[in-house]
């Protein structure tokens, strides 16, 4: 985990875990060659309480002599802006900060605090949600410059040492609210399974052992295929080559996709089975081009090339994306849009629903899009003679307030054609004088 001339960031808390982590390495500091640094974040969630812990490691910093950096962030709004819950916001704030400070202060290494019983936690809360092989591994003791010392000492063993040292340490109350999932899987699951086997935590450690290793011998396999179907990029872009990926079956097309979206993103952090299907359904596609839009991350295929680049991070709250004749899929809104362009004569019949509207194609302004709303958007519903802002008519509609944000609009060149799902635009509604009609369908994506 760390070898000489090692600078490290400790990541500390002010928990049990974080201050046995800073006492063992600091005791260890001069054997091991190593500069430590301390990092602490106040996420603000707790008030005065956060203060006196970001306190409390700063004199723990000033009695070893310890360089201490320090920060407060808001994570409440932060989860709120990013639409995310509490746990999640925590956790991606608190790996951009660390992150971040290592950087500035020259650290190659960061030391957490995880222990035994939070691997076993984190797979149980992964099983629970469903995962694969990945996510049954919990935690990793090293995965790029992150270390975890104590990854196979259990939570009690780490009591134990701070009673027999007589360190302090300092209590977070929200550790013990059953709101949170993982509190929820440490006070009652794991308390219940112990009674079915009281060596649990090193069973179920075992077990991620043993999965990561047969991880790492698969990673190991793929090398050889990944060679026939990597082009070239590094992060942030990445080429690959269709005729090589279809030369195996879909089973390994799907792993081989996993290994280029973790080298184009960094991580596989919300990928799911159903964005990796997709994927596989553009490269089996009979077409000669397509996008598929991902969580933070693009799709697209031109030829015998699929390419995968990282999408506008703001993506998630303000999206614009072209819209084509064909089939469209958008795994990230959970939808797959289908354009068609076809004559129409008066005596056509054409039966309308929520789901598939028909529009003028002379009177579209080419070429379309589908986008979210934005401030200022103004809508015709069909059999209204004037325009209305686009929020009181979601209002009217019955929308509920989160829905309306992310509603995905089709829209030509200078207006909104059809609030999919709700209602087409008068002026693009079939006359007697249309002779082209564009069918738009738009799909939940199974």
């Amino acid at each position: 985990m760390i070898v000489r001339g090692d600078v490290t960031l400790v990541a500390v808390s002010g928990g049990v875990d974080s201050v046995v982590l800073l006492e063992i390495l600091f005791r260890l500091r001069k054997e091991l060659g190593t500069r430590l640094i301390i990092a602490h974040l106040d996420h603000g969630l707790r008030g005065t309480e956060s203060e006196q812990d970001a306190r409390f490691v700063e004199e723990i910093g000033r009695e070893k002599r310890i360089e201490v950096r320090s920060k407060r962030l808001n994570v409440d709004a932060i989860s709120t802006r990013e639409k995310i819950g509490i746990e999640q916001a925590a956790r991606r704030v608190r790996l951009r900060y660390l992150k971040q400070t290592a950087k500035e202060v020259g650290a190659n290494r960061i030391a957490l605090g995880h222990t035994l019983d939070d691997r076993v936690e984190t797979l149980i809360h992964h099983l629970i949600r469903g995962t694969g092989p990945t996510g049954l591994q919990g935690i990793r003791p090293v995965r790029g410059q992150y270390i975890r010392p104590l990854i196979d000492a259990s939570r009690q063993e780490i009591l134990d040492f701070a009673d027999e040292k007589k360190l302090a340490w300092r209590e977070d109350r929200t550790n013990q609210e059953l709101i949170y999932t993982r509190n929820r899987i440490r006070h009652e699951i794991i308390p219940a399974l112990k009674r079915l086997n009281p060596r649990l935590l090193n069973s179920l450690g075992r077990t991620a052992e043993l999965i990561q290793q047969e991880q790492s011998a698969l990673d190991h396999l793929l090398d050889s295929p990944w060679k026939e179907v990597f082009q070239e990029g590094g992060k942030g872009d990445v080429l690959l080559s269709l005729s090589g990926l279809r030369k195996f079956p879909n089973q390994v097309q799907g792993l081989l996709m996993r290994r280029a979206i973790s080298h184009a993103r960094g991580d596989l952090n919300d990928i799911e089975r159903c964005h990796i299907v997709s994927l596989l359904r553009l490269i089996d596609a009979d077409m000669a081009h397509g996008e598929l839009y991902l969580p933070s991350i693009i799709a697209r295929r031109q030829g015998d090339e699929l390419r995968l680049t990282i999408a506008d991070k703001k993506g998630t709250q303000k999206y614009e994306y072209p819209l084509e004749l064909g089939k469209t899929e958008f795994p990230e809104l959970g939808i797959v849009v289908e354009l068609s362009l076809r004559k129409w004569g008066q005596e056509d019949t054409f039966t309308k629903g929520r789901e598939v509207e028909l529009a003028d194609a002379n009177r579209l302004l080419f070429p379309l899009l589908l986008r979210n709303r934005r401030p200022g958007d103004r809508f015709r519903p069909l059999g209204l003679h004037g325009t209305k802002k686009l929020k009181d008519f979601l209002i009217d509609e019955g929308i509920p307030f989160y829905e309306r944000a992310l509603l995905p609009l089709v829209c030509d060149r200078e207006k909104i054609v059809w609030v999919v799902g709700v209602r087409l635009a008068e002026s693009v509604r079939v006359t007697e004088d249309t002779d082209r009609v564009v069918e738009m369908k738009a799909e939940r994506l199974k």
